[in-house]
């Protein structure tokens, strides 16, 4: 199944939903470690708990800013006990990623989706992600009305063009961008609130990838033309091909470790609708609760695929097909024509998942403050990928070959197998004076992706979250919050042992990264190789509220 299908290397990204729920949307969230479903933060609620949006009284509007410090990292190497001497036919020690010590480290940069542009690598030190709405409490009335304009989902990672992870994705970004969200708070009594959002959102996934197959059948092609003399030392054909015209196998240079292409996926949905609702109860001082449910919305995702062989792929595959067991091999088997390039229309569905959250807050000694929260995601509803083409197309001819159950010319469905999680946080609040209140939040966030989908594209493990904060009443009608947070996940993905065979079950690597599947290709890139991932983001928020 992994023969030629690089559409699935988009399924990592997609696993940054999980790094993007509830992170980067409100500055008094982030300071209370996003523990706020029953302690309300402003107009957004209108995601958090839209019960909420009734403590804001009168017509208000609250503009913020998040400012964000990523670093994404990865350091491949060889295992330690690594012996050169076992005569590999596909030699790990000779990638070319490595350096003299047989190491390599990769590192990301933060990336974005701009419609009509793509992605868009974001080279500056610090990311700003601004977010805005307004409400209006009409006078004696039970009902807030609000609107706001933010991301409740914006991942993204870029790499130099000769990164050693370009492999894994060059550039990805997953982005759900809510432009439009009617909501309303109904204040049912003193002590109960329940509210609505209808939410209507821009969904874009992209991808740009650099490809290759460091395969044993590849590996034996590399050392036939190097039997048959088919290169100079330059690297310039020779004109030798003595299997010619029964087989060619010179019109070419291709090995293992050398790029099949460069793949570019754009798929976007502009209007996804979705809603959440809330309801909040206080039954006394000292006590709150707290519900909000996100619902899921499938996108119906369009777009177009763009696959650029390199010259020595696409030749080879040409003078392949002219010879006589090429042509008849490449008709059973549906092997790649020769083409230098690819392109056309693809379309998926994309289930954002819902989300259930459950909160309480507890206020004691007049001044102290604990908030506790439990959140769901429903990522079991990630099990597969279904992608179809607007045409047959060549990479996938050889995938049908293997399994005709997912694959066809023109369609591809992708297990992924992913799983439902439910996470904890929890915020603490002291109330300095009238004014002041100082905050701290931790989040250990728990991870969605399965071990043996483990990747450097989204190097999302468990992560923890630490932060703190402050807002200050700056009048009677202006509130101004800060935070700061501090989030990291590191991963350990050890290459199989070095005579693993490929259907054993080796639980410390990763079929999408590093196992030692040599009859793999193009989704395992890193075969054998030690993989060290870490995932590094500072925020700063402010948050400026008032009337109007």
């Amino acid at each position: 199944m992994r023969f030629l299908t690089p559409l699935i290397l988009l399924l990592p990204g997609m696993a940054s939903a999980q790094l993007a729920q509830n992170l980067f949307l409100d500055t008094k969230a982030m300071s209370l470690g996003n523990a706020v479903t029953a302690d309300p933060v402003g107009i957004m609620d209108i995601h958090f708990n839209p019960a909420g949006l009734t403590k804001l009284d009168g017509r208000q509007i609250q503009i913020e800013a998040m400012n964000i410090v990523l670093s994404a990292e990865a350091k491949f190497s060889l295992p330690d006990d690594y012996d050169r001497n076992e005569g590999n036919l596909v030699e790990i020690a000779d990638d070319p990623i490595l350096d003299e010590n047989g190491e390599a480290e990769s590192h990301a940069s933060a990336a974005a989706y701009l419609p009509g542009v793509g992605i868009l690598p974001m080279h500056m030190p610090v990311l700003t992600l601004p977010t805005g709405g307004v409400s209006i409490q009409p006078p004696g009335s039970k009902f807030t009305f609000a609107n706001a304009v933010y991301a409740p989902m914006a991942a993204g990672f870029a790499k130099e063009d000769d990164d050693p992870g370009r492999y894994q994705a060059k550039q990805v970004a997953l982005q759900r961008f809510t432009y439009l969200s009617p909501s309303f708070g109904y204040k049912v009594n003193e002590e109960f609130s329940v509210g609505a959002s209808f939410l209507f959102s821009h969904q874009a996934v992209a991808v740009e990838q650099d490809l290759r197959a460091p395969n044993i059948l590849i590996g034996v092609l590399e050392e036939l033309q190097d039997a048959f003399g088919c290169f100079d030392e330059d690297g310039n054909q020779t004109g030798n091909d003595p299997l010619a015209p029964i087989i060619t196998l010179c019109g070419g240079n291709v090995g293992p470790y050398d790029d099949v292409g460069t793949l570019k996926i754009q798929t976007e949905e502009t209007l996804s609708p979705s809603f959440n609702l809330g309801f909040l109860w206080e039954p006394s001082d000292w006590f709150a609760m707290g519900v909000g449910y996100q619902s899921e919305a499938e996108a119906h995702l369009k777009g177009t695929y763009d696959l650029k062989y390199t010259d020595d792929f696409s030749e080879f595959f040409q003078r392949f097909n002219q010879s006589i067991i090429g042509a008849i091999g490449g008709a059973i088997f549906s092997l790649p024509s020769g083409v230098a390039r690819e392109k056309g229309h693809v379309s998926t569905k994309l289930t954002y998942p819902q989300h259930l959250q459950i909160g309480t807050k507890f206020r004691f000694l007049d001044r102290y403050q604990l908030n506790v929260d439990a959140g769901w995601t429903d990522f079991d509803k990630w099990d597969s990928l279904y992608f179809e083409f607007d045409r047959q197309v060549g990479f996938l001819g050889a995938a049908k070959t293997l399994a005709p159950e997912l694959v066809t010319s023109t369609t591809l469905r992708q297990p992924m197998g992913y799983r439902s999680v439910w996470s904890y946080s929890f915020g603490f609040q002291y109330d300095l004076n009238s004014r002041i209140q100082l905050r701290a939040g931790y989040e250990p966030r728990e991870t969605s992706i399965p071990e043996d989908a483990r990747s450097i594209q989204a190097p999302l493990g468990f992560m923890r979250m630490y932060s703190v904060g402050m807002g200050y009443q700056w009048d009677m009608d202006t509130v101004v919050d800060l935070s700061l947070s501090f989030m990291q996940s590191k991963e350990t993905i050890l290459a199989d042992p070095q005579d693993a065979e490929a259907t054993g079950d080796y639980p410390n690597s990763s079929n999408s990264l590093n196992r030692n599947c040599l009859t793999c290709t193009v989704t395992n890139p890193y075969p054998g190789l030690d993989v060290e991932t870490k995932l590094t983001i500072g925020a700063a928020g402010i948050s400026f509220r008032t009337k109007f």
